[in-house]
This record gives C-alpha cells, structure tokens and sequence, in this order.
C-alpha cells in the first residue's frame, strides 16, 4: 500500500495532535483516581476488626499476665515457667526426653537439623542488608527422616571385690604345767544335799589330763558318793584311788578362775551333806588332791592384714580398667584374748573394673560415623549372667534433598524438576520399590524350589564361633579377619562366619557356656543364623523377629527354619528396612526378577491354600 504526499503530510500532523490528547486524558484519570482513595488507608486501619480476619484472636491473650507494663512490677516468670515444664505437655516430652536419653547419645552439631538454624544465625543479616534486586537464586530443602535398624555387641563391665581384715598367727612355743592341788588347798561347802568343793587355777591353758585322788585316812565305812567335777561324773565313788576326769580334757582354764565340783552321799540319812562336809574339813578322815597337767601356750599374736578378693566371673575372660577404693584407709584395731591390736592400711575395700566384653560397631558403622543420624530406640538382643552382651539399634537419620530456583516477589519458581523430589521427600523412593519386588521374587524363588507340602522361604541355617573364657582368642569378632594374630586358632568355619558377618547376612541368636572344667567356664560360644542373601536376613530379621515375635529358638540349639507362606502374607513389607540391601543396587549385584517366576509363586500359593482348604487342584 503507498500514500501520496499531501495524505502522508496530512496522516502525521493529525498523529502529532493526537498523542498529546490522549496522555493529558491518561494523567487526569490517575489524577482522579488518587483524589479518590485519599484517605481510604486511614479509614481501613481505624476500622479493622482483627477478630473478624484473624482465626482465633484474642485481645487478652493469656501470656499478656506475664508483663506488667513498664511502671509495675515484673511477674514471676520462673515459678510459672518452671509450673509450665512440669505440668504441660511439651514440657513433660522435654523431661521425658532429658532423663530417657543415654549419656553418649548427644547429636552432632553438624547434623542437618542444627546445621541449618545455625547458619540462619549467622546468615540473619542477608535479609536486612539492602541487597535484594527483585528476584534472587534460591534452593529449597527439604528433609526427611528415615529409621534404620542394626546390632551390636555392648560393653560389658563387671567387677571385683577385694576386702581387707586384721588377722593374725600366735608365735612362739607350749609346754606342760604339771599342777597338784593339795587337799588344804580346797575349799568345801553344803548346798543342800551337796557338798561342794573348789580350787582355784594357778595358770592358765588347756588341761591335758586331770585326776581326783580319793584317800581314806581311818578305816571308817564310806557310804558310797557320787561326784561330779571337770566335765566328769561318777555315780559312786568310795574306794581309796586315783580317779580319772576324762571330761577335763581339752578344757580351758584360766588363771585365778575357780573350778568347783559337787558331791552327794547315798546314804539315807538326812544328814548325810553335814558328815560328809565334816569328814573333809576336819582333815583326819577323808582327802581330795586334784592331779593334772595344764599345756601352756607360752605364745604371742602377731597381727597382720589379710586381703580376700570376690569375683562372680573368671578375670581371665576381661582386662582391668580401673581401681575404686570403697573403704578409706586409716587405723583399725581388734582385740584377742582382751587385748588391742591396731593396724593401718592405705585402703581397705577395693572394687576393680574389668573389661570382659568391648562394644564394637557391629552393622552400625555407617550410622555411628554419620552425624545425622541418632539412636532413636535401642534393646537388648540377648543377655548372660544378667548382662547384655547384644543390643538391636533403631537409628534416625536426617536426609536433605535441595532444589534450584528462583524467588520473585514472594513467589518461587522452579527452574528444573529437583523441586519436585525435594518437595517429596522420597529420596529412596526407588531403591525402596525395588528392594520390597526384590524380596518378593527371592521368597517366590525359594517357594518355587521347594513343591512340598511344608512350604517355607529364606531357609537359613545354624553356625557357632567360640569364646575362649581363658586367653584372648576370640573367634567371633565382629571384625579384622585374615589380620588379627589371635584368630589363628579359629576354624575355616569360624573365619567363613566372620565374613559372611561382614556382609551382613548372619543374625545374632545368643552366648552360652560350651566347655566347663571343675565347674568353670573355659569356652564360651554364640551362635548365629547364616542367610543366603541380605534381603533373606531382613525378612527373617525384621519380618519374623520383630513384626511376628517368632523367636529363633536357644542360643545352644538356633531355629533358622523358614517363613511359611501365612507368616510372608502376614508381614508388612512397608515397614522394613532394606537400607543395607541398596548397596547391593548400586554396586550392581544380581536382583531376583522375572515375571514367569512370580506368576509361578502365585499359582503355588493358590494350589497350596486349594490343598488345604480341600478344594480343586
């Protein structure tokens, strides 16, 4: 299309007048506009109402009784926040937390939960600084946690008692005291119907023989007596003689003591105690002599310490750690005999601390070396003597995906598909889908092989490593295979279960004592049962143990029996752990697959539960 001059003239003078028209008509609208909403800014702040745009708004929140302006007094804020930590929910989970978690069980302040809030701390500045240009390069994160399980050996500390007393040995020599008591020398008595008759020890010891000598001076009849004396008794005693006390023998008599004996005469008479007191004290009738020989212990006590240790186990089994004195040192004193001994000792009591059993990493490295992961639940596995020696770990591990994008005016954009996963969250999703048809093929291939009645999957089977109570070998180390000097004596067996505890195939069934001599432990097994692959050892592991509570029998006879087809319907598979399977993933190992197989596990399943319910084949 062309224009002649005068109209092309004519077509831009008319242009040259109409923009101007038009741009005074766009500033007057925008004039108008403004003058319109002058003032409405005032009027929507003096007419807010925050309790209708505000869910749950209060003015009188409960937390405003805790300022009282800045003319009052301050509140007690302790007593009601220390009310708030034992009374509230949150601070009942904050105790709770506290007294429940171990000592070593601290996070890591490179963990990604930490790490992040610190670097916003440091960072704080950034957003205030005046550097914002409208759009700014940004990831966003997210974090998921994942729970995973493994075993280990614990520590094992047990003690010994070690406890001093003052004891001692006499030293010196004993010789024979040859002791006649003359009858002037005894003292008689009436006491009622007896007479008594005493003498008074001149040394002291412990009477060899002792004799009475029984002598009549005049030819007057005797009525017969009976007498009792030094432990010794005659029923009648008249004749003149030397009587033997055997009952004297062995006792103890001391220096200056009195020995009395008693006498009865048989004769009927009334005053048969008073004659017979008569004969003996007038002196010219009856006389007694007591005989005997005292051994003398011409010795002295010589004190000294004597320590005695107790151990429930056999030292021999741990190393020393360490040495407690329970008993401050300082003077004791005993008596013997009525006099005082005194010794001194640095100490008297010990408790020692022996090592017998190390905790070791067992399938836990990977968590323990991770600083985002903590121990969220542990149990005992197994325990001996009341100690536990096995311990099944749930740990929580923290995983940071992160996305690239870019964020604008408040709103973020997405410059690739990371954000998507990051939004997720399921940074394992796959590995965690492949892992679960992984085991489903593996258990249908065992199922597969079998086509018998009793139909079971991941078959295992038992194998043992020894503990010698005596000595360092120790053929069920967790680790050091084909390095450590003391594994020379283990058996090709042993060694074979160390690697195949290595690669994780193996669970933990228990210790028990194999070899005893004279009532002593001096070999100690475990025993363990060995899987063919590691998702058999999850299956049979997570699936049996911990979800069905089906045990694996003793630790001296393990059951490695399979899971049955109703046990396999009945586990989760949600809920396993396939972490240490996805090793295996990325290194490339062999997965079970094939359709054919599954199809072929269903129908063995069907024909299986036809056979038992009696239905057609």
């Amino acid at each position: 299309m062309t224009f002649s001059r005068p109209l092309l003239t004519l077509f831009l003078a008319a242009m040259s007048f109409s923009v101007p028209v038009t741009a005074n008509e766009q500033y007057n609208q925008g004039s108008e506009f403004a003058k319109g909403i002058k003032g409405q800014e005032q009027s929507a702040i003096s007419g807010f109402d925050p309790a209708a745009a505000l869910p749950n708004y209060t003015s009188t929140p409960t937390e405003s009784g805790y300022y009282g302006g800045v003319t009052n007094s301050s509140t007690d804020l302790t007593s009601q926040g220390n009310a708030a930590l034992n009374q509230s929910d949150a601070g009942k989970a904050i105790t709770e937390s506290i007294l429940n978690t171990p000592s070593d069980n601290k996070p890591s302040m490179d963990a990604p939960f930490i790490s992040v809030g610190t670097d916003a701390q440091d960072n704080a500045e950034s957003v205030t600084d005046g550097s914002f240009d409208g759009c700014v390069e940004q990831d966003v994160t997210s974090t998921e946690y994942t729970n995973h399980v493994c075993s280990r050996d614990t520590r094992v500390d047990q003690y010994c008692a070690r406890t001093a007393t003052i004891e001692g040995d006499w030293v010196g020599s004993t010789y024979d005291y040859p002791v006649t008591i003359p009858h002037s020398a005894i003292r008689y008595a009436i006491s009622g119907s007896d007479v008594t008759f005493s003498f008074t020890a001149p040394v002291s010891g412990t009477m060899r023989y002792a004799k009475l000598h029984f002598n009549r001076n005049r030819n007057w009849t005797h009525y017969p007596t009976s007498i009792s004396f030094l432990n010794s008794f005659y029923p009648e005693f008249k004749s003149t003689g030397a009587y033997p006390l055997p009952g004297a023998t062995g006792m103890n008599v001391v220096a200056g003591a009195t020995y009395t004996g008693t006498m009865r005469s048989n004769h009927s008479t009334g005053s048969a105690a008073s004659y017979l007191y008569r004969y003996f004290t007038e002196g010219d009738y009856y006389t007694y002599t007591v005989e005997a020989a005292i051994t003398v212990n011409d010795q002295t006590f010589s004190p000294k310490i004597v320590w005695r240790e107790s151990c429930p186990f056999d030292k021999a089994e741990g190393a020393l750690t360490g040495t407690q004195c329970t008993e401050p040192g300082g003077n004791r004193t005993i008596y013997v005999e009525g006099k005082p001994y005194t010794m001194y000792s640095d100490c008297w009591a010990y408790k020692d601390s022996y090592l017998t059993q190390s905790q070791s990493e067992g399938s836990c490295s990977q968590y323990i070396n991770d600083p985002a992961c903590t121990v969220a639940n542990r149990q005992c596995a197994y325990e001996l003597d009341g100690f536990c020696l096995h311990e099944n770990l749930t740990y929580s591990c923290e995983h940071k995906t992160t996305g690239s994008g870019v964020m604008c005016g408040g709103t973020f954009f997405c410059k690739d598909g990371s954000c998507a996963q990051a939004e997720a969250g399921k940074n394992n999703a796959f590995q965690k889908a492949v892992s679960e048809l992984a085991a489903v093929a593996a258990a249908g291939k065992d199922v597969a092989e079998l086509n018998g009645a009793d139909v079971r999957a991941f078959t295992g089977k038992a194998q043992f490593c020894k503990k010698f109570a005596a000595g360092f070998s120790n053929c069920c180390k967790d680790s050091g295979w084909g390095q450590d000097i003391g594994l020379a004596s283990c058996s090709s067996e042993e060694k074979a279960l160390g690697e195949a505890r290595q690669r994780k195939l193996t669970i933990d069934i228990g210790e028990f004592c194999s070899k005893k001599v004279l009532g002593v432990c001096v070999e100690k097994k475990r025993s363990y049962c060995v899987f063919d692959s590691k998702l058999a050892q999850i299956v049979q592991q997570q699936g049996r143990q911990w979800q069905l509570g089906v045990g694996f029998g003793g630790a001296s006879s393990p059951d490695c029996r399979g899971i049955t087809v109703e046990q396999l319907q009945a586990i989760n598979f949600d809920n396993l752990d396939f972490s240490n399977f996805y090793e295996d993933l990325q290194n490339g190992s062999t997965v079970p697959e094939d359709n054919a197989l599954l199809q072929r596990v269903q129908q063995q399943i069907k024909d299986q539960v036809n056979n038992q319910t009696g239905g057609a084949k």
